[in-house]
């Protein structure tokens, strides 16, 4: 039977026949599309200006006033925490991505350049991108980059006696690379990478020193969280 011979039973009284099915009201699309365009503006001005600029200016930049802003983010935290949430989402397509490459090391090698590329074009999120989030979201990251590290490994791609611990490290020196020379050279990061990634495949001289534990990186994450806790006190918001 196709469609068009599908019986849907008598209209009802004073209505000529079915019309269209709309299961999501225009109220509802226009919210949800507004939503889309707040979120679009602040990563914008995040990644510009950093999670300090004004809602005013968010709002401005989406074209909607300040009201509808806080109806879709009551708070300026939770707009923040949205956009941290997209890029992090990012981050684990990015790997998704790399997972799927038939050759492991040069996939693991094209996430940590997707993760750097994400670091380099919000880099004013970069107080908030490691330290905010959720442990449910750390553990799907964490799974993800020591798959693609072990399988890298197996591949003889890269170095044995590398640990995961290592590639958090690594992040942490593309966010300190592309916050001093983003605004003077924006490849430098990329040189960076470069770099490492000569580093990581190379075995030929055992690492002198021990990696950082995982308490070791819980704690230093503790500590760049608090050393950003000031600033997001006093973010406007308003």
């Amino acid at each position: 039977m196709t469609p068009s011979t599908i019986s849907r039973g008598p209209a009802p009284p004073g209505v000529d026949g079915p019309g269209p099915d709309h299961s999501e009201p225009p109220l509802r699309r226009d919210a949800a599309r507004n939503r889309a365009k707040i979120l679009a503006a602040a990563r914008s001005a995040f990644g510009e200006d950093g999670v300090d600029v004004g809602v005013e200016v968010i709002a401005h930049r989406a074209g909607v006033g300040v009201g509808t802003l806080y109806r879709r983010f009551p708070t300026k935290e939770l707009l923040i925490e949205a956009v941290i949430d997209e890029l992090l989402d990012n981050v684990l397509a990015a790997a998704d991505t790399g997972l799927a490459d038939d050759q492991p090391g040069e996939g693991f090698a094209q996430y940590l350049r997707a993760v750097g590329q994400l670091q380099f074009e919000h880099s004013g999120c970069l107080t908030r991108l490691w330290n905010t989030t959720s442990a449910d979201r750390r553990t799907q990251i964490s799974d993800a980059t020591r798959e693609l590290l072990a399988r890298a490994q197996a591949a003889g791609a890269v170095r044995p006696d590398l640990v995961y611990e290592d590639v958090i490290v690594l992040f942490w020196s593309l966010r300190g690379v592309i916050e001093t020379t983003s605004t003077v050279s924006p490849d430098a990061w990329l040189r960076h990478l470069d770099l490492l990634l000569g580093a990581l495949g190379s075995a030929d001289r055992p690492l002198r020193f021990a990696p950082l534990t995982p308490e070791q990186v819980e704690r230093a994450q503790q500590v760049s969280a608090a050393q950003a806790a000031p600033a997001r006190r006093s973010i406007p918001v308003g």
